[in-house]
């Protein structure tokens, strides 16, 4: 593998998740393997510019450097679909001292075994079948196990989340790892989707805290931020 379909490289600040705040160089692979109806990276979901692992990772170089980052993420799209280029740069940004992070709709667990030990840490989307247009409850749950001492978890509800779905989503959380930090994020606002109402995220928290140890209720920092 000698180059990878990379839609943009950037450094920003992360808003989501468990290093929320920390500065980052940002990766992020263009396509994916769902459609969820609440992506704010449609760009990311095709298209792209073919660039040679080596291009990138002078740029990761350059970038960290430049901006004194100390992390990286590898996001998208959905960076699995490309795992042997993600490996290979994942294993180059340790050689850098870099923290590797990897930001994934958590479903390709095969692809993720190959890639894991090069990976610090695993941001992995639980998609309920509502937004995603289908039921990823076994892919989900083999993708958790693989590695849920470096995994926290993300779940993206809407106004139209319903009870069933969510307390599944948090039950098959902890059947895998109860103290697996668990993020519920109500979905930034865009067209005709919504953000559940304050008595929907108060029932979901509720019961989140109930079945698990770490759970924390934020919506994507970066948009309110006004950054990339």
């Amino acid at each position: 593998m000698t180059t990878a379909n990379i839609s943009e490289i950037f450094v920003s600040i992360q808003g989501e998740g468990l290093y929320a705040g920390q500065k980052q160089v940002f990766v992020r692979f263009a396509g994916c393997n769902l459609s969820c109806a609440y992506c704010d990276e449609p760009a990311a979901k095709s298209g792209g510019e073919r660039l040679t692992l080596a291009a990138i990772k002078k740029t990761i170089k350059k970038l960290a450097r430049k901006e004194r980052a100390r992390a990286v993420s590898f996001t998208g799209g959905e960076p699995l679909l490309q795992h042997k280029a993600l490996r290979e740069l994942a294993l180059y940004s340790r050689g850098l001292k870099l923290q590797t992070h990897l930001e994934t709709n958590g479903v390709r667990h095969k692809e993720l075994k190959k890639v894991v030990s090069a990976i610090d840490v695993v941001a992995a989307d639980i998609k309920l079948p509502g937004p995603s247009g289908k039921a990823l409850w076994r892919e989900h749950k083999s993708f958790l196990s693989l590695a849920p001492q470096k995994t926290f978890v993300k779940m993206v509800v809407t106004s139209r989340t319903s009870a069933a779905e969510f307390k599944r989503g948090v039950n098959l959380a902890a059947a895998v790892n109860a103290r697996m930090p668990f993020f519920i994020q109500p979905v930034t606002p865009q067209g005709l989707v919504k953000p559940p109402s304050p008595a929907q995220l108060a029932a979901f928290y509720r019961f989140a805290v109930s079945k698990l140890a770490y759970v924390r209720m934020f919506p994507q920092l970066h948009k309110l931020w006004g950054i990339k």
